[in-house]
């Protein structure tokens, strides 16, 4: 969505007998059929498209976490 300008890092729970621990899940999986991308205003000749446009990438992103991968080299351009 931001076109690699943010990195998403790879989630790891340490864990703390010490203390609660507290989750929170957002922005986690995109409507069936939505189509996502980069953000248009975040795509310039500076910064040209570095993902495409998919549908379904939750299903594509459930398929490599099953297998411990990370998915978003599908939708690197």
């Amino acid at each position: 969505m931001t076109n690699g300008i943010f990195k998403s890092p790879v989630h790891r729970v340490l864990v703390n007998s010490k203390r609660e621990r507290i989750s929170i899940a957002m922005f986690y999986t995109p409507e069936p059929n939505k189509e996502i991308g980069p953000e248009q205003g975040l795509v310039n000749e500076e910064q040209p498209e570095m993902f495409k446009k998919m549908k379904d990438y939750a299903d594509t992103h459930w398929i490599y976490y099953q297998r411990g991968m990370r998915s978003i080299h599908v939708a690197k351009v």
